[in-house]
């Protein structure tokens, strides 16, 4: 929540005990003959004009609050929708994990090549398409990851096992995602089929 809108919440706040504090006050001055009863309904509603007014402002600063609020929520997912779309349609497969290296979400190039709908990838470990007898290997890799303090990007060759389909040699790029604190909070990678690499005209590669 922004501060401002914070800020406008604790001066309703105030506002409100403000208001209770003044009408329990004249209450108990309309129980006591010290003035006249007309004095103390001029009193009264002049007490309660003020504090309207002063309600009314707040109120309008916290329509304005949740109004730019919700526009900046608005680019936010257009942002990310925009974001989405890139990813969905770029020719490599492209896919985010956890750090234990399950995968979160993966864009279409990613089902093609592992032959695999692209709504069954999410949660699945990643480590479901690396030929069996490999599994360790990539796994002590990943491990590695937490021991690295640098964000450079890392370049694995590997073999990618597809569901019902011959393994190939893969190209992974692997790039740390770390949150406003530092910490590791997940993995980028982008798989790309060797084969497809070498096939290339020369040309191509040096783009």
């Amino acid at each position: 929540m922004p501060p401002e809108l914070i800020m406008n919440l604790d001066m309703f706040a105030q506002q409100l005990k403000s208001v209770q504090g003044r009408l329990a006050n004249l209450y108990q001055d309309a129980n006591t003959p010290v003035q006249p009863e007309t004095d103390l309904l001029l009193a009264f509603l002049k007490e309660l004009d003020t504090v309207s007014k002063r309600l009314e402002i707040v109120t309008e600063k916290l329509f304005e609050q949740t109004q730019k609020l919700g526009d900046v929520q608005a680019r936010l997912r257009e942002e990310y929708k925009r974001y989405q779309d890139l990813l969905e349609f770029i020719p490599n497969a492209y896919l985010v994990s956890d750090t234990q290296g399950k995968i979160q979400s993966a864009n279409y190039a990613t089902a093609a090549l592992f032959n695999v709908q692209q709504r069954f990838l999410v949660n699945k470990p990643l480590a479901c398409f690396i030929p069996v007898e490999e599994r360790h290997a990539f796994r002590c890799q990943l491990n590695q990851i937490y021991e690295c303090e640098c964000d450079y990007i890392q370049e694995w060759i590997l073999r990618i096992q597809p569901r019902d389909c011959e393994p190939f040699e893969a190209a992974m790029t692997v790039a740390l995602i770390r949150d406003v604190k530092g910490k590791l909070t997940g993995l980028r990678w982008m798989v790309r089929d060797m084969a497809h690499i070498w096939q290339q005209p020369q040309s191509a590669l040096l783009i």
